[in-house]
């Protein structure tokens, strides 16, 4: 070999060992970066999701009026002392624990952090008071629907608020990766739907104040006499949304809706007499009232004793006379009474939304009121009888309404995340049950009963009403062994032109504070200020 081939060939034998050494040390410098990589990660924090709200008839939110929000805290005591000030006290015990940790959460703060350098996000707290919370209903721990509306569009409520979460990227040592800051990701878009309710918050609010001065236990509904859509449905005693585990431990009945349970009638009853009478063509029938009367060896008695004397139906309705529509119902006979209850929507639970239904309330069997008896108990209200506060509401509302039966409304519709209603419900069909001649004297006979008779505390400080009183027995005693009653009045506003129908049960107490009667009134005036504002 030649010398100049031989220096030729340690010469490329020289630069092949270079570029191995360099590929040796750029492998290497390689993999050390794939291990610095390797002990990198992506931490994704998920954020409440937000839940569809309910708004009033105006488009006024009755949830989801007040933020709350969520801060980052990062591994290490400093992110611990940082955030410790600003959170419950139960996230106080959960910061503590969690602490040393390598990896970051989100922790529920009651303010926005953001300027203090703490990354934070904001979730519309979904309740913020208990406006309407038994119509409204309580979500379980997880977040779902557990009662009353929010149970009927639990699905509905769920999908509204985008589906979002935190990324960060996290080095070994449990720090930000620098240069990044942590990114929100909006997984699903949510829908924005929320539901639109019959509800005014002002006159629900009112009515609510007026339940929790004057009565522990009982409901008000007021309804618009000519949609049959309800301004307010309020239940007492009321309870927290947020801590359904005090009411369960009270055993208070605070979370029983009222106007969707069936109670004892007693004679508010009478007005499904009083239109079959007409309906029968018995409206001339009188009745000399001595207080008492007697059948299949039973005798049953007016309030107190009191004796009547000869008095035809408006004179009966006007003194609630029992022994009268005692006598009047062995007229009519079981099957015309009953009959006449099941078209005023008696017997059948009313449908509020999807899955959710009232209380059916109890009828006589028809075979049962072939005895007579158990007819003249059925005749004023007693007995087997069992109704809801929004059944005597819809009775009312059909005699208030020219005998046309509008079933009771809560919902008007699906809406969009601003309350603009975008899916309106279509309203049940309204159906004649009540020729227009007999509607229009009940209507006068009830206003009698608030003129002349023993509804005078429901007449309005303004204007004219009509309606029926009511007290029935319960068959419940307190410790001393006085029987617990109900106590009802039901009528109408003003009585010369019906806008509103307007209900208020007192139910298993002693003897209320303020009669049932006396709050109707109450309501009226809520109502014109209402009005007037």
């Amino acid at each position: 070999m030649s010398l100049r081939r031989f220096f030729g060939v340690c010469a490329a034998l020289v630069v092949l060992a270079g570029i191995v050494l360099c590929r040796t040390y750029w492998v290497g410098r390689q993999t050390a970066y794939a291990a610095s990589a390797g002990g990198q990660t992506v931490q994704t924090l998920a954020l409440p999701r937000a839940r569809g709200d309910f708004f009033d008839r105006n488009g006024r939110r009755l949830t989801g009026t007040t933020p709350r929000y969520y801060a980052l805290c990062m591994p290490g005591e400093a992110g611990y002392t940082a955030l410790f000030p600003y959170v419950s006290y139960e996230n106080q015990g959960l910061l503590y624990e969690r602490r040393n940790l390598a990896a970051p959460f989100l922790v529920e703060v009651d303010r926005d952090l953001t300027a203090q350098g703490i990354q934070s996000w904001m979730v519309p707290r979904h309740f913020t008071g208990a406006v309407a919370a038994h119509l409204l209903g309580y979500l379980d721990g997880e977040g779902h629907g557990a009662s009353g509306l929010e149970r009927a569009y639990d699905t509905l409520l769920k999908a509204a608020g985008d589906k979002r979460s935190v990324t960060c990227l996290m080095t070994a040592q449990g720090r930000l990766l620098a240069d990044t800051s942590p990114a929100v990701v909006v997984e699903e878009p949510g829908t924005g739907h929320g539901v639109r309710l019959t509800l005014d918050a002002d006159v629900q609010r009112a009515c609510e104040a007026l339940a929790a001065e004057t009565m522990p236990r009982g409901c008000i509904l007021v309804m618009d006499t000519a949609t049959s859509e309800l301004l307010a449905s309020v239940s007492t005693p009321a309870f927290d949304p947020q801590n359904i585990a005090a009411s369960i431990r009270a055993d208070d009945t605070s979370l029983l809706n009222r106007p969707f349970c069936a109670f004892s009638a007693g004679s508010v009853f009478k007005v499904v007499l009083a239109a079959a009478a007409y309906e029968d063509g018995l409206d001339w029938f009188t009745h000399d009232c001595t207080g008492e009367i007697e059948v299949a060896g039973q005798t049953y008695r007016c309030a107190q004793g009191r004796a009547h004397g000869v008095v035809n139906l408006r004179g009966a309705l006007e003194q609630s006379c029992n022994t009268y529509f005692v006598a009047l119902g062995q007229l009519l006979g079981g099957e015309a009474i009953r009959a006449e209850a099941e078209k005023l929507g008696f017997g059948t639970a009313a449908q509020i939304a999807p899955g959710l239904k009232t209380a059916a309330g109890t009828l006589p069997e028809a075979e049962a009121l072939q005895n007579p008896g158990e007819l003249a108990t059925f005749s004023f209200g007693q007995g087997a009888l069992t109704v809801t506060p929004l059944q005597i509401t819809a009775m009312m509302n059909t005699a208030a309404g020219g005998g046309v039966y509008k079933a009771p409304a809560f919902v008007q519709g699906i809406t969009d995340a601003d309350g603009t209603l975008t899916e309106p419900l279509t309203p049940a069909v309204p159906r004649t049950v009540l020729d227009k001649a007999t509607a229009r004297v009940l209507r006068s006979m009830l206003e009698s009963v608030v003129t002349d008779g023993i509804g005078s505390e429901a007449r309005p400080g303004e204007g004219t009403a009509g309606g029926k009183t009511g007290t029935a027995q319960t068959g419940q005693y307190n410790a001393e062994g006085e029987e617990l009653l109900n106590y009802w009045f039901s009528g109408f506003y003003p009585a010369e032109a019906p806008q509103y129908t307007i209900t208020i049960l007192q139910d298993g107490i002693l003897k209320p504070e303020t009669s049932s009667a006396a709050l109707f009134a109450r309501v009226t005036e809520i109502l014109r200020v209402w009005e007037g504002g």
